[in-house]
């Protein structure tokens, strides 16, 4: 295993409609600890699998460094920077066995992987008993041993995955890279794949990168999520860091599904109290928001609220300890997800979303009096969307 350093990394091609120079990474830092499972995360065209794709030496580099270890690894081929890589696509041969496409990279350099090293001047029978070894481990910490000696064509998409997985442990490499590998999974075989990619990682302890689009899949497998916007990383931390204190409105509004509300809010300071004016309501924060807000006294701010946080006014039996703000709102629509509701509501111009428990009485047309929890709400600078609480 190994740490993995992105230093300065950037990559730009031409635009063979425009001509002009495209910059599809821009000076990516990156440090990615040993052992480490990171993921890289954000809309499509963000840059995320060309990073990737640089790691593996399969993309030329523009600018800056890719340290794999202590070693930096610019010019070396993507077959001797000893990672593994996970495509989408599955990319197996088609006229193999499960059993061949698991154990072609090893025939071809007849060294053995992960789960059994012989040493130098073994005869080529041992070598390749190592290797079947090799790949007979695999599959069983897989579960795919009973599918060794069918084709790719005769296998499920989730099994197929399961084969790329293999051929990639076997390798026993320094880094695994993933690039979007359950994307052609449906809903409920993804839900399963990730828990186990994740007990895999466990058990195994390789550094890993996994590229997705899938905000729900970068939350519940990462142990650090980098978010990407057009090239540019937009902030590297834990899941629940990135959620609850966003670097600015698009990693606010990219975490979080539904995502954040963001309504746009003039500051008053009355009495030193600080005040959000939204045109059809009004909203009280807490003293603590004060100082920040100095500066923006009579000026615009955009105030972020997470859907969870908007309340149906009904169901707090009690005041709650963020103080009685009432908001009463329209109801657009409903959608029962279970346990929890997704109300869809309008005030004037400023519409919200709220996440409230099943039990609301909200209905399509009516009129719900909702409570926003100030004491979790984010405020950003609408000229920068940087955070500023």
């Amino acid at each position: 295993m190994a740490s993995v350093a992105l230093q300065g990394l950037s990559k730009t091609y031409q635009d063979p409609q425009s001509g002009k120079t495209v910059a599809a990474v821009k000076n990516l830092d990156l440090d990615i600890r040993d052992g480490e499972f990171l993921v890289l995360v954000g809309p499509s065209g963000c840059g995320k699998s060309t990073a990737l794709r640089m790691l593996a030496g399969l993309e030329d580099i523009t600018g800056g460094s890719i340290l794999i270890g202590s070693r930096r690894v610019n010019d070396i081929a993507p077959g001797d920077r000893n990672i593994a890589m996970v495509f989408q696509n599955y990319a197996l041969y088609p006229h193999m066995s499960v059993y061949d496409n698991m154990a072609f990279s090893l025939k071809l350099r007849r060294l053995p992987g992960f789960f059994g090293r012989l040493t130098g001047g073994e005869k080529v029978k041992e070598t390749q008993a190592a290797i079947d070894k090799e790949v007979r481990d695999a599959a069983e910490l897989l579960g795919i041993t009973q599918l060794l000696d069918r084709k790719p064509k005769a296998l499920s998409g989730g099994q197929r995955q399961r084969v790329a997985l293999g051929r990639a442990i076997v390798r026993h490499p320094e880094v695994f890279l993933m690039d979007e590998p359950l994307s052609n999974l449906d809903a409920k075989l993804r839900v399963q794949t990730r828990a186990e990619l994740i007990k895999l990682h466990r058990r195994l302890g390789v550094t890993t990168v996994y590229v997705t689009h899938d905000q729900v899949e970068a939350m519940t497998m990462g142990q650090r999520i980098a978010v990407m916007k057009d090239g540019v990383l937009q902030q590297c931390d834990t899941p629940l860091a990135l959620y609850h204190h966003p670097a600015n409105m698009f990693v606010a509004g990219f975490i979080g599904t539904p995502s954040m509300n963001f309504i746009t809010s003039k500051v008053s300071l009355q009495n030193g109290e600080p005040v959000l004016d939204a045109g059809p309501f009004k909203v009280q924060l807490p003293h603590s928001k004060a100082s920040a807000l100095k500066s923006y006294d009579g000026k615009e701010v955009i105030l972020g609220i997470r859907p969870e946080d908007v309340h149906d006014r009904a169901l707090l039996s009690t005041t709650p300890h963020w103080g009685d703000s009432t908001i009463p709102m329209q109801v657009e629509v409903t959608e029962a997800m279970g346990a929890r509701t997704i109300v869809y509501l309008r005030a004037g111009q400023q519409s919200v979303v709220a996440e409230i428990d099943a039990d609301t009485n909200a209905k399509e047309g009516h009129t719900l009096d909702v409570s926003l929890d100030t004491s979790v709400v984010h405020l950003f600078d609408p000229q920068t969307e940087a955070a500023i609480i």
